[in-house]
């Protein structure tokens, strides 16, 4: 018994011999031996050579050559096989020890260090600088810097096998945009084309443009301009872009367009094989469908979309989640057919949310604008809207949004963004026979130090009004879409020729701003107002301004709808706008309160090269406590929006120089306008307008009153030239009165509707 014990622990300890000679024979180091790897583990080198073989062999000499080779960690490598044994002799790369920038002014050193941690660059290798010289060059090429050269020197630390690298950059100068041409576009003005994209050349009227030429941005105008026509019908839109690079480092940029058929929508169908909707959830599908019909007869790939996601809203309502809305058309004669298939799907939840690329923008401003948080479900229709409302924030170059599956029923959404230049400054000027010369300068942040809240200050300067104006909006909650805003504005404006008087006005305010709809907005405004009259002629000034001289303090409640579907570009050629807006000034105001009503409503028309418009507006306003309505709360005919008569030149009046007004009013603009320079950069119109007009009640009659119509009739040009919009019009009063002052010939800079 005890013989067979001690043969048991023998075999036992002959068997782990075996096993450890056995490994010994065919452990990594009994078959390579490497030399030369001063600075690189002996595990890493090993690691990058995958699966050995079992057969060792010569021909497996090859194979390690070409892997560490293709490494990039040695400049030299060498491999013998003898005796069952590879022999590998490297000699390292050194790595980088330290990065020093010379001439570099528009990125410093702490950002081109950041790129190259951003690629790793670690290895001094020409695969590896090539690498960082190529995305220093994008990031100067994003600025609008295309002409960069960048040359290094290395200076060599043998003792440790570093190396410090010295970049020579020249910048050169910012590649300007001189001109942009659009050709072939039949059926879309080139302002209209100019306005939308985001390139810019620097106009007399705007002479603080940003024109510095980016191809990024190029990229994103083709898109623009296919998205706008795409919506306008057009689906087969085909652009090619040529750049010409002048001596001067401008560049001239040709939007070379095909524009293709005229597309129509002719029925929207709905086809639900797997029963998911029921009656009523149908019902209100199929009156959303009827009412697009009846808007629109062309195809509009942003029309689509927008019902898509308004359908997706009535399913996710009647209590579905899990379902997805696949769009398909059908395609016949230029008339295209819409069936938006409703799917079951599996259900999907998010575990994370990334957001990667806002160095700047907070997280917040961007998950306050998300419909769902970490645990909600997910489905197609909700990633599709997320992605194009953080792009209508106009905060970001481009905005992409991407699922990563974790298992079958949970993801992580990524929200990947492009931060792009968020603040202007815009200059301009106007010039015409009502208001003279006015500068109006401005600035612009719609993004201010990354909290997404915008800060706009204005200043206007004219011979007759002088204003100051600093806003800032920011979003109200994270729950909802509508904005709140705060506005200080200082407004002086001379009345001493129309109404012997001078007012300074301070107003500071808070309101709420929100969409309804893509077409409708309404804003609720609060303000406090001071008012400072300064009476010029004590024997013309009307009773009520006398009454007031000095200081009055007035609180006002401004509630505005509006809804515009005009066409973008300063030429507007089709669409309806309409604009209601009411003010309350409260009865504990220095004059008792009013509430004022004010309607406006314009309806354009194009056909060929003819525009029709028809312009209307009706205001109305009336005393809290009967009192008198002060002058400038009042309404004014003339001007703009009754030509042929002067700034307050129609109307109640005690004098010539003592304009009252009126307690309400109604115009009526009518106007025809023919291009008569065929497809022009800059075209030139002829216009043909008949004006009505009429303002009437005050609680105290002026000596000049009456309660009969002013009307006219002219013709003008107007000229979409390059340093702006000119406008000339002579008109002539066919309806008036002995003592109001007419205005025949007006003459416009900027500001000719």
């Amino acid at each position: 018994m005890k013989r067979l014990k001690v043969n048991y622990i023998t075999l036992i300890f002959n068997f782990f011999i075996f096993i450890f000679i056995s490994k010994s024979i065919y452990s990594n180091e009994s078959i390579f031996e490497i030399k030369g790897n001063n600075y690189t583990d002996y595990d890493v080198i090993i690691s990058l050579l995958g699966e050995i073989p079992k057969n060792l062999n010569e021909e497996y000499s090859n194979e390690i050559l070409n892997t560490l080779n293709d490494s990039e960690l040695f400049s030299e490598v060498s491999v013998e096989f003898d005796n069952n044994k590879y022999l590998i002799k490297v000699k390292e790369f050194p790595t980088i020890n330290k990065l020093s920038f010379i001439n570099n002014e528009r990125l410093n050193d702490d950002e081109l260090e950041l790129i190259a941690s951003a690629i790793n660059l670690e290895i001094f290798n020409d695969s590896s600088i090539d690498l960082y010289v190529n995305e220093i060059k994008k990031a100067y090429i994003s600025f609008g810097y295309n002409n960069i050269d960048i040359q290094y020197s290395e200076i060599f630390n043998n003792d440790n096998n570093t190396v410090d690298l010295y970049f020579q950059i020249d910048e050169g100068s910012i590649t300007k945009i001189n001109k942009i041409f659009v050709n072939g576009n039949e059926s879309v003005l080139d302002q209209e084309i100019l306005e939308i994209i985001s390139s810019k050349t620097k106009t007399f009227k705007n002479i603080f443009a940003n024109n510095n030429y980016k191809p990024s941005k190029i990229k994103k105008d083709e898109y623009l301009i296919i998205n706008y026509y795409r919506n306008n019908g057009f689906v087969d839109i085909n652009i090619e872009t040529q750049i010409e690079y002048l001596k001067s480092n401008k560049v001239n940029i040709y939007f070379n367009i095909n524009e293709g058929n005229i597309y129509l929508l002719s029925s929207i169908k709905i086809l639900d094989d797997n029963n998911l909707l029921d009656s009523n959830t149908l019902d209100l599908i199929n009156y959303e469908i009827d009412k697009l019909l009846q808007n629109i007869n062309y195809f509009s790939g942003e029309a689509i979309n927008e019902l898509r996601s308004t359908i997706s809203s009535i399913i996710i309502n009647s209590g579905n989640e899990f379902f997805e809305i696949k769009v398909l058309d059908r395609v016949e004669n230029n008339e295209v057919e819409i069936i938006f298939q409703i799917l079951s799907v599996s259900p999907r939840y998010t575990k994370q949310i990334n957001i990667i690329g806002n160095s700047r923008t907070f997280d917040y401003v961007i998950r306050r604008e998300l419909e769902i948080v970490e645990g909600d479900a997910i489905y197609d229709s909700q990633i599709k809207n997320i992605q194009q409302k953080l792009s209508s924030l106009n905060l970001f170059e481009s905005v992409i949004v991407k699922e990563e599956r974790i298992d079958n029923s949970n993801v992580n959404l990524i929200i990947e963004i492009i931060e792009k230049q968020t603040g202007t400054f815009n200059a301009g000027v106007s010039v015409g026979t009502l208001d003279g010369f006015a500068i109006v300068t401005g600035l612009r942040e719609s993004n201010f130090y990354g909290t997404g809240r915008s800060l706009d200050l204005l200043l206007n300067t004219s011979e007759d009004k002088n204003q100051f104006k600093l806003a800032t909006t920011d979003r109200l909650s994270y729950e909802n879409d509508a904005d709140i805003s705060y506005n200080l504005n200082y407004k002086q404006e001379d009345f001493s020729t129309s109404s012997s008087y001078k007012l300074d006005t301070f107003t500071s305010g808070i309101g709420i701003g929100y969409k309804i709809n893509k077409n409708v907005n309404h804003n609720i405004d609060f303000e406090y107002v001071i008012k400072d009259y300064q009476i010029t002629n004590t024997s013309t000034a009307s009773d009520s301004i006398k009454n007031s001289s000095g200081g009055n303090v007035s609180f006002l409640f401004k509630n505005n709808l509006r809804f515009s579907t005009i066409n973008p570009g300063f030429i507007s050629r089709n669409g309806t706008y309409i604009n209601f807006n009411n003010t309350l000034e409260t009865p504990t105001s220095s004059n008792n309160g009013f509430i004022r009503n004010i309607l406006t409503m314009k309806q354009y028309y194009s056909f060929n090269r003819s525009i029709y418009s028809f312009q209307t507006r009706l205001g109305n306003i009336f005393s809290l406590n009967n009192n008198d309505i002060l002058t400038d709360d009042k309404f004014s005919l003339g001007g703009r929006w009754l030509r042929g008569f002067d700034n307050f030149g129609a109307g109640p009046r005690n004098s010539i120089t003592s304009y009252v007004g009126g307690n309400n009013v109604i115009v009526t603009k009518l106007d025809y306008s023919y291009e008569l320079t065929k497809s022009s950069d800059f075209p030139v119109y002829l216009n043909l307008f008949n004006d009505y007009g009429l303002i009437w009640e005050n609680k105290t009659k002026p000596s000049q009153s009456d309660n009969n119509i002013r009307s006219s009739v002219g013709f003008g040009i107007k000229y979409y030239s390059p340093i702006g919009p000119i406008g000339f019009s002579w008109g002539f009063p066919i309806m008036e009165e002995e003592y109001d002052i007419n205005r025949m010939f007006l003459f416009s800079i900027g500001n000719i509707d």
